[in-house]
């Protein structure tokens, strides 16, 4: 995981610096969109944000799909666990009692 996230960081340095040496070097890079004249880095950064935040609800969905399987599991768990308890009530007679660990 720590290199995942030290991979994740030199990423997002690596397009912040590509971002900058655009703006800096290019001054002239500007494109028309309907909402005036835009410089290239801004529409690059812009992009990989976008890009990160449907990562990132991707990576949710997943974690919210394995949190219902993991609480579905349990309840079946607990009601498995229940079950035999009440058969143990029913038949005492049939639960092996070992002599040195009564309960």
């Amino acid at each position: 995981m720590k290199l995942l996230n030290a991979l994740a960081f030199v990423v997002v340095l690596g397009v912040a610096a590509l971002a900058w040496a655009v703006y800096v070097l290019e001054p002239g890079l500007l494109i028309g969109t309907p909402w005036g004249l835009v410089h290239l880095s801004f529409l690059l950064v812009t992009a990989f944000g976008l890009g990160l935040s449907v990562m990132g609800l991707y990576g949710l969905t997943g974690w919210v799909n394995a949190q219902a399987a993991l609480n579905r599991r349990d309840r079946e768990l607990r009601q498995v666990k229940a079950e035999l308890e009440a058969l143990k009530k029913q038949h005492p007679e049939e639960t092996p009692v070992i002599p040195d660990r009564q309960t």
